[in-house]
């Protein structure tokens, strides 16, 4: 896999998904989602309308779901195909099913409590995770420890070209440098999921990565954008706050950073190397070239400085912190 092969200009385009028809409208924390039928091909995407909130100005979760899947693939990490798109003259993204003909998908959960992971308290939308033995305790049983343990024995995703005895963790650990540089701080137990066949001899697998919807500061003003992107101790410390909260943790949470490195600690020595060897040859200049010429217009001059920086910034923590085996 080159690092420098974006997927074909064509995924900048916005598709006009208004004609599509609905399979099933599903809740999604405050918003619903809903997964349309593409009217050429039959296949399933969930599609997402972009947020508006009081203020008035449009956020950038349908950009910065796209940008960050081009991260992905330049990194390394199988992730759902996503593609802009406007539906009933509102802006929006897509993301094509990642589960086969003959397979079920099961949420990170649904896994750990198949598994009777220790301590794990299963947090909903509607339900707060707590361990009445732990009450300071955040997100409890969403660990690493936990996770390597249930995804051990599972195959990483389909096209992961990682070395050939990897795990499903060892790919798993590259989601988590992924969230590290792209400030996803979402990854909770429905965002990542094991893929189970039915009636068939084939191996659970885990799924690709999914939801990067809320990244790379997809939620600024243009005027934050711009101040933090001009004072590299500003972007710094906004890049710091970029927590793992999303798994247990006695706050203050760790930094995406640390957690990622923490991932790496329990990954085979082949899978370590080959993400540290992925990190170093990663090429994000034709992603933030792009971004510069505006190959999404809804992607400001402000918000592509921003996003750039903020890519560049991540990586160095990153190297860093594994260079120095934080």
């Amino acid at each position: 896999m080159s690092t420098s092969a974006l997927l074909p200009g064509a995924v900048w385009d916005r598709l006009d998904v208004s004609d599509w028809p609905v399979d099933r409208t599903e809740p999604a924390g405050s918003n619903k989602v809903t997964w349309l039928v593409c009217a050429d091909t039959g296949e399933l995407w969930l599609h997402k309308d972009i947020h508006v909130p009081s203020n008035g100005t449009a956020e950038g979760n349908d950009w910065a779901e796209i940008v960050a899947c081009q991260v992905a693939l330049l990194l390394g990490v199988p992730c759902a195909e996503t593609r802009l798109c406007v539906r009933d003259g509102v802006r929006g993204s897509l993301s094509r099913s990642v589960i086969p003909s003959g397979v079920d998908l099961y949420d990170g959960g649904v896994i750990l409590e198949d598994a009777h992971a220790p301590g794990y308290f299963r947090q909903t939308d509607g339900r707060k995770g707590l361990d009445p033995d732990r009450p300071r305790v955040r997100r409890p049983g969403h660990t690493l420890a936990n996770i390597h343990g249930v995804l051990e024995h599972v195959k990483p995703p389909e096209g992961f070209q990682g070395p050939a005895e990897s795990s499903g963790f060892d790919a798993f650990a590259g989601f988590m440098i992924l969230d590290a540089l792209v400030a996803n701080r979402d990854r909770h137990e429905q965002n990542w999921a094991v893929l189970r066949p039915r009636l068939t001899d084939e191996p659970e697998r885990l799924a690709p990565s999914f939801d990067h919807g809320g990244t790379l500061g997809y939620n600024l003003t243009d005027r934050d954008r711009e101040r933090r992107a001009k004072d590299p101790a500003a972007l710094e410390r906004w890049a710091e706050k970029g927590t793992a909260y999303r798994f247990e943790h006695v706050p203050p949470a760790p930094t995406l950073v640390q957690h990622a490195c923490a991932a790496l600690r329990l990954s085979s020595p082949a899978a370590v190397r080959w993400w540290q060897g992925r990190l170093e040859a990663l090429d994000l200049q034709p992603l933030q070239e792009a971004l510069s010429s505006r190959a999404i217009p809804e992607v400001s001059e402000a918000a592509a400085r921003f996003i750039n920086k903020l890519l560049d910034l991540n990586r160095r923590r990153l190297e860093d912190a594994i260079g120095s085996g934080r």
